[in-house]
């Protein structure tokens, strides 16, 4: 009985050690199938077929347009003629049909002196006039018939001679009275006095009843010409001859704007060069004359001015998007492909936020904008469809660029 039980123990064991061996080779065999194939994982797999993030940009495209080469400058209005009005002759001044501050014509009546002496004067010397033009009708008539008898020898010469002096010296005295009564009639039209020319009149220094003389230091008013009216200004000396020709070529146009460049104010062109450059500040003295109907240009007023010499045409792109680096300016163009490539720039001329480009970009390029601090030479971007980037800040670009600058989105593929 003992020798089967230890028979059967032993069997048991060897079944036990049987089935654990089958179940180890069972879990090597799996683990063995899983290191050489591997199972994917959803997520590797995922980041696998999407490659690398593009970069959000937007872009701007470059535009054929006409930039305008521009210098800035401050100026003062100042006006074409200022008259101050004076009395020619001494009296008292009966009228005066004008009010302070009023835009007088050119042959209004400003002041009425009293004329009556004037007139006494004009009457006594036409009065001579007329004495001794009768008186010289009749030394005429006494020569011509002392002549006739001069030719039958019925006269002596002498007589004949003294008849002639005596017609030569009314003559004179005729001529003589003509010049006085001329003076006397001059004398007569200054008591009437009218606005020389047409503008604004300023505060009056005499009022009716006032007594004029010619001896006054001071005038009677002043008067202004408003329109049109001029600005005077300095630009840079060296810059004469760019200005020089730009006024040949009927293209030197200015504007007149407040001092905080916002509102323009007129329109006008350069009409006057200085003659000489400044030497002690190397600065040459400008005008342009505006028109002033609207009266935005008072005397005096300062005002910021800004001088057109050129108007330059080619392509166009915003200065925003030109970065400077250690080779000089450069900017990042989209290509077909969605990569961008790093583009030597230069620029001729930039002028209200917009830049003539002249090497390194073409028409039509779409020119990263807003995001090219993000970018590199070949680095995968998409273009965003949002306005705000497309025009970062809202600035408005100036109408003078043909489509100059205007920020164009394209919706990224999906």
């Amino acid at each position: 009985m003992i020798k089967w039980g230890i028979r059967t123990k032993l069997v048991a064991w060897a079944g036990f050690a049987c089935l654990l061996a089958a179940a180890g080779a069972a879990m090597h065999g799996s683990t063995a199938q899983d290191i050489v194939q591997p199972r994917a994982s959803s997520t590797t797999a995922g980041q696998a077929s999407s490659g690398p993030t593009a970069i959000h940009v937007s872009v701007v495209s470059a535009t054929v347009g006409t930039v305008e080469k521009v210098i800035a400058g401050i100026g003062t209005v100042a006006p074409l003629q200022t008259v101050t009005v004076r009395t020619q002759i001494d009296g008292e001044i009966l009228s005066m049909p004008f009010t302070e501050g009023d835009v007088v014509h050119q042959g209004d009546m400003l002041v009425q002196i009293d004329p009556r002496q004037l007139q006494v004067a004009l009457a006594v010397a036409e009065a001579k006039e007329t004495q001794d033009m009768s008186q010289l009708d009749n030394a005429r008539n006494d020569l011509a018939r002392y002549s006739a008898l001069a030719k039958k020898d019925i006269v002596a010469a002498e007589t004949l001679d003294q008849k002639a002096a005596a017609v030569e010296q009314l003559n004179a005295a005729v001529k003589s009275d003509e010049a006085a009564a001329s003076s006397a009639l001059t004398q007569l039209g200054y008591a009437t006095i009218r606005a020389p020319i047409t503008g604004r009149t300023g505060f009056r220094s005499v009022d009716i009843g006032s007594i004029v003389s010619t001896a006054s230091s001071t005038g009677i008013v002043t008067i202004t010409q408003f329109d049109p009216i001029g600005v005077v200004f300095v630009a840079p000396g060296d810059r004469f001859g760019e200005i020089r020709q730009a006024m040949k070529d009927n293209v030197a146009t200015v504007e007149a704007l407040s001092t905080d460049t916002r509102t323009v104010l007129a329109r006008g062109k350069l009409t006057l060069m200085d003659n000489n450059v400044d030497s002690a500040n190397g600065s040459i003295k400008l005008r342009a004359t505006f028109d002033n109907q609207d009266g935005k240009l008072w005397p005096g007023l300062p005002v910021a001015t800004r001088l057109t010499t050129a108007e330059l045409h080619g392509v166009v792109v915003p200065d925003e998007v030109l970065s400077r680096g250690v080779g000089g300016l450069y900017a990042y163009v989209v290509g077909a492909d969605g990569k961008t490539s790093r583009r030597l720039v230069e620029s001729g001329v930039e002028t209200d936020g917009m830049a003539l480009v002249t090497r390194g970009i073409a028409a039509g390029d779409k020119i990263v904008s807003d995001g090219r601090d993000q970018v590199g030479d070949g680095t995968a971007v998409a273009v965003s469809a949002n306005p705000d980037l497309a025009n970062p800040g809202g600035v408005q670009q100036p109408a003078n660029a043909i489509g100059g600058g205007t920020p164009v989105a394209t919706t990224a593929a999906p």
